[in-house]
Order: C-alpha cells, then sequence, then structure tokens
C-alpha cells in the first residue's frame, strides 16, 4: 500500500511538472519528466489497473520518444550522439511496456529505432528516389541541401575520437551555425513535401532518418517476400528478446512473433563472451599457451538462437539486425542443438545494423553494367604470393586490372573510385581495428593505413566491397547502440553491401574462400548467378566441409573449426 501510494505521489508530481516543462521551452526536461511518469505508470501496472496504466506508460514513453526525435534532427553529430548513450535505457523501458500491453509490433518498432540512428541519418540524406509528386525542382533544392548538411555531419563525425584532427572553437560554431541553418531550410522543405501525399510524406520520413514505425517494418517484410525472415536482437538487460518479422505465404501482413530468452548480459559475458575473445578473437594468444580449444562461445546457439527456429520454417534467407556485442559474434556459427548444427547450414545469413537501415539499402540503384576495382598488397614478401594471387584471381574473373603493390596506394584508390558506379570493389591487404577510437580502423596500403575517417570522404556507389582483411567487420559504440568503425564508414561512402572479417583470419583459407564465393556469385561472363549470402553460404560450407583445399593444405588445418570457415559476415542488401 506504501509502494502504491508513494507512486501515486510521484505521478502527480511529474504531472504537475510537465506544466513547467513545456516541448516549447525546455524539451529534454519534458522527455525526462515523460520518461519518469512512464517508469511510475509502468510500477503502478504491477500493482493496480494493469491495463490501463500500461498505456498510461506507453503514452509516456511515446512522448519521450517523440520530443527526442524532433531534437534528434537538429542537434550536432556529438549531441546525437549522446542522446543514443543517454536514452538507451528510455528505449529498454519503453519495449517492456509495449510487450506487457501485448503490443507486440510496436515493441518491435521501438527496439529498433534505437539502433544506428546516425548512420540512418547520414543514409537518409543520400540518393534516394523521389516519387513523381514532388516537383523535380523541389527535389533538386532539397537534395542539395541534404548533401551539404551530410558533409557536415560527416566532417562532424569523423573528428569525434581521441585520434580526430583538433577543431578550435570558432571554427566549430561556425560550422554549428551553418548546421543550424541548412536543418532551418531543410525543415521548411520537408513541411512543403509532405502535403504532396502519402507517397511524399513516406519520403520525407525517409530523409529525415525518422525512426522506422511497425508499418516501414511490415511493408520491408512484404517487399522481401514469404522466403526470407527477419530477425531483430535487442537485450533488456536481463534478458534477450528475439523479433522474427516475415511474410506470409498466403500474402497477407506480415506476422510477428517475439521470443523471450532469459539471458541477462552478465551471463552472456562471462559464459560466452569471454570464452569467445580467448579462443577466437586472441587466437594467437589461445594458441601460444598451448591451451585445448573448448568452443564453449558456440554453446550460446542453443540458449539464444534455437528458440527461434519453430518460427523459421520454409524460409531461406534470413537477415540478422543484431544489437550490443551481438554485432561481433559469429551468430551463424553458434551451434543450435549441441551437435554442430548452425543457422548457415539451415539459410543464407546476412547482417544489417538496423533494419530500418537496410530498407533505405534496397533502395539504392543496383549497378548492373558497372566495373570493378581490385587492389592487393602486403609488405611481407612471404605473403605476396597470397594475397597478390588471390587479388589476380578476382580481377580476372570481373576482367579487370588489379593494382598490386606499390600501386595499391591511398592515392590510386582515391582516384579510382571517387564519383563512380562499381559492381565491385575488392581489397586483399591487412586490416586493423582501433577499438579505442573505432573510426581509426584502417586497411593497409602501399602508403599506409587507409582509414574509416578516409573512406567516409569518399563518394561513389558499389554493389558490393569485400575487404579480405583481418578485423573489418568488428565495431564499437559511440554510445548506445550507435555503432562505429569500417562497416559503417563504406556503407556511408557508398557501398549496398559489405563482406568483411570479425576477427584475425588465415590468409590461406580467406583466399580460396573469396575465390569461391565469387566463382558461385557470378558465371565467366559477369553474370549473377545467385545472390551475395546464397554465394557466401555455399562457398564457407565448402571451406568448413574440406570440398575447397587442395588435400596437402586440408591435412595440415582443421578447417571444420569456425575460426576458419566463419570469420566473413555479408552487410547490408545482399539481395
Amino acid at each position: 500500500r506504501e509502494r502504491e501510494a508513494n507512486l501515486a505521489r510521484a505521478i502527480e508530481a511529474y504531472e504537475q511538472a510537465l506544466t513547467v516543462y513545456t516541448p516549447d521551452k525546455a524539451p529534454l526536461e519534458y522527455a525526462t519528466t515523460q520518461n519518469n511518469l512512464g517508469t511510475a505508470y509502468l510500477r503502478l501496472a504491477q500493482v493496480r489497473e494493469r491495463e490501463a496504466n500500461l498505456a498510461r506508460a506507453i503514452e509516456a514513453y511515446e512522448q519521450a520518444l517523440a520530443m527526442i526525435d524532433d531534437f534528434f534532427v537538429a542537434a550536432s553529430v556529438g549531441a546525437q550522439i549522446g542522446l543514443q548513450q543517454e536514452w538507451a535505457g528510455l528505449y529498454a523501458r519503453a519495449v517492456e511496456a509495449c510487450l506487457q500491453a501485448g503490443h507486440t509490433p510496436q515493441a518491435l518498432a521501438v527496439a529498433e529505432g534505437s539502433k544506428s540512428r546516425l548512420l540512418t541519418a547520414l543514409l537518409s540524406r543520400g540518393d534516394l528516389p523521389a516519387p513523381s509528386t514532388i516537383p523535380p525542382a523541389l527535389v533538386r533544392q532539397e537534395r542539395g541541401l541534404a548533401g551539404r548538411l551530410n558533409d557536415l555531419d560527416a566532417t562532424a563525425l569523423a573528428r569525434h575520437g581521441p585520434a580526430a584532427p583538433h577543431e578550435d572553437n570558432a571554427a566549430h560554431l561556425q560550422r554549428l551555425e551553418r548546421r543550424q541553418a541548412l536543418v532551418k531550410q531543410l525543415q521548411a522543405l520537408w513541411a512543403e513535401m509532405e502535403q504532396r501525399g502519402p507517397e511524399a510524406a513516406d519520403y520525407v520520413a525517409l530523409r529525415r532518418g525518422d525512426r522506422p514505425a511497425w508499418e516501414d517494418l511490415a511493408r520491408l517484410a512484404a517487399d522481401l517476400g514469404p522466403h526470407t525472415a527477419l530477425l531483430s536482437l535487442f537485450t533488456t538487460g536481463e534478458r534477450t528478446l528475439l523479433f522474427v518479422l516475415r511474410a506470409e505465404e498466403t500474402g497477407e501482413r506480415p506476422g510477428i512473433r517475439v521470443i523471450e530468452v532469459p539471458l541477462a548480459s552478465d551471463d552472456l559475458r562471462y559464459n560466452y563472451w569471454a570464452n569467445y575473445v580467448d579462443e577466437v578473437l586472441n587466437r594467437h594468444i589461445h594458441n601460444r599457451l598451448a591451451r585445448p580449444l573448448t568452443y564453449r562461445w558456440r554453446e550460446l546457439g542453443q540458449a539464444l538462437l534455437a528458440p527461434a527456429l519453430p518460427y523459421l520454417e520454409g524460409i531461406t534467407h534470413l537477415t540478422i539486425a543484431p544489437e550490443g556485442p551481438y554485432h561481433l559474434l559469429p551468430l551463424h556459427a553458434l551451434d543450435l542443438d549441441g551437435k554442430g548444427g548452425t543457422l548457415l547450414d539451415r539459410f543464407a545469413i546476412s547482417y544489417v545494423p538496423a533494419l530500418g537501415l537496410l530498407g533505405r539499402l534496397m533502395r539504392r540503384k543496383p549497378v548492373v553494367e558497372g566495373d570493378a576495382v581490385v587492389l592487393g598488397y602486403t609488405p611481407k614478401q612471404e605473403e605476396r604470393a597470397v594475397f597478390l594471387g588471390e587479388a589476380q584471381v578476382v580481377a580476372a574473373q570481373m576482367g579487370v586490372e588489379p593494382l598490386l603493390d606499390e600501386r595499391a596506394d591511398g592515392d590510386h584508390l582515391r582516384q579510382v573510385l571517387r564519383g563512380r558506379a562499381l559492381r565491385l570493389v575488392h581489397l586483399s591487404c591487412h586490416g586493423d581495428f582501433a577499438p579505442e577510437d573505432p573510426l581509426r580502423s584502417a586497411v593497409l596500403l602501399a602508403d599506409g593505413p587507409f582509414t574509416a575517417r578516409q573512406w567516409m570522404d569518399l563518394h561513389f556507389r558499389a554493389d558490393l566491397i569485400t575487404l579480405s582483411a583481418c578485423r573489418m567487420a568488428q565495431a564499437g559504440s559511440l554510445g548506445g547502440d550507435e555503432m562505429a568503425g569500417m562497416s559503417q564508414s563504406l556503407l556511408y561512402a557508398g557501398a549496398s553491401s559489405l563482406l568483411v572479417g570479425l576477427w584475425s583470419v588465415n590468409a590461406v583459407t580467406t583466399a580460396y574462400l573469396m575465390v569461391a564465393f565469387y566463382r558461385r556469385l557470378w558465371d565467366e561472363r559477369g553474370r549473377k548467378r545467385t545472390d551475395e549470402a546464397t554465394a557466401l553460404r555455399e562457398a564457407a560450407l565448402a571451406l568448413r566441409d574440406g570440398k575447397l583445399l587442395p588435400p596437402e593444405r586440408q591435412a595440415r588445418l582443421d578447417t571444420a573449426d569456425p575460426y576458419y570457415w566463419a570469420p566473413f559476415v555479408l552487410v547490408g542488401d545482399w539481395r
């Protein structure tokens, strides 16, 4: 009774505060108060009027999220990153309230809305086709302003981190003033565009980088068809939620299921993650200590993913939107049944930082007749045959001349990429992930590291970028689930899909995997045989099953070990 009375008094105080903290005068204080009000109603729902108080909690959380959304559009990159970190708990509580109320579609939309907001906004202001209801002159004006805003924000993002170049206060303030002016002009144009009908309003929502609504996610599933499922992961701290979204065979409205897995963050960290770091990410140290491999990390599949399998019957492709530490795990290689069976045994697998981001990548026009760019470089003489040989084979299949040795440098890369539309960009080289400053992660070229920041300065189109290098799929959090690293920079630079590695790969098995992947993807005339995810699945399973390496090499390597066959992941639009 005392708890109930205290909650009632808290609710009264928060509602009184909302008469002072109004959206126009104190937007963030308003959001904070609505967040607190929602939490009070959520707790009150445990003791009385469950349905009514859950509805009030959801309404308060939605008010808080809407205010943050409005602030996010106008905020600087630094402030946007801060918002992602500060409000991560709000998303978790809002998801919890929606699930308790039985509103699963709304819970999924809130969960996905917490992921990769900054990257989604940057991609949204790129080259997206506009509906015919918007006058071309208005489209050109909006695109010009959006491009200038993107340049400012990309520069600001590149300056984020300890290794970023210093910017004096005067220049920083000047950039913020230019940004505010651009946002004000864009908001006026967006308001005008929205009046041009439902298609125009949807286009504006994309361009603003709005959080996806349930209708957007349902449309995405319908566009992908009944043989593809979307799997969204979301952690609340005490458990992990799996949302399965797929179109039905009948063509009806896409169905959604949620599976609640009692896997807390501490369980993941101590029971699986530590073993994964030891045996996979730090394999060279583990081998030096001569400890036997336990593969304890793979058992995570039975706890985390196996419960979703009944809802995946009949599909051939699974797209996974991870969250938190799951971004860094090879979910496709986890053991589902205690016998080594994996997701990759059942489906072609691709990953995406956020489902809303996938919808935007799918709107990019495919490059059908574009050329290819292939680079190969290693500073170690003993590795040249493998690294350069891989690049030569890939280039020969694509009918292009590779850039090798000293020609594989940053200047040549800029020259061959900037402003072009390409089917493939392939780099066979070394890579280095910088966990303390993810945007300093780099591929090693002939003239030194070419960083994620430098990739962001390039503007080009590529259907597929492959980095046949170490650790280029790893990313670090800028705040909340805003991940940064080489993958995010390449998507911003213009890639629709990426093939990148999660850990320090074996050069020999990687070369055979890459050649097998491309031979499955394209025929001798450069025509696509299948989609990228299927080609990667077939190549990886062939490597695992001992069908790629020559007998003399196979005898020296246990390619059934996921360390060899599972490091590479396909990110983005795999089609």
